[in-house]
């Protein structure tokens, strides 16, 4: 069986929202993530140490090294 991640509630919606807008992550603030998920900043702030990075900074660096690899796929050679 496979290790599995279970967060509360809150967190659980900030988790969600990474998934579906990395770029939000990636760019903004943990007070511009937390708005939109309607959580506090802090409640995104314990989201990213439950992941394991070790705070936000970190956590938005992974965010835009992944945007840029995505990027980088789909991005056409001419």
């Amino acid at each position: 069986m496979a290790n599995r991640l279970i967060l509360p509630t809150q967190q659980e919606l900030v988790a969600r929202a990474m998934l579906a807008r990395p770029d939000v992550v990636a760019f903004g603030t943990a007070a511009s993530v937390a708005r939109l998920c309607s959580v506090s900043p802090s409640t995104v702030l314990r989201v990213s140490t439950a992941l394991g990075f070790g705070g936000i900074r970190e956590f938005r660096n992974f965010f835009r090294q992944h945007l840029r690899m995505s990027a980088k796929r789909t991005t056409p050679t001419y």
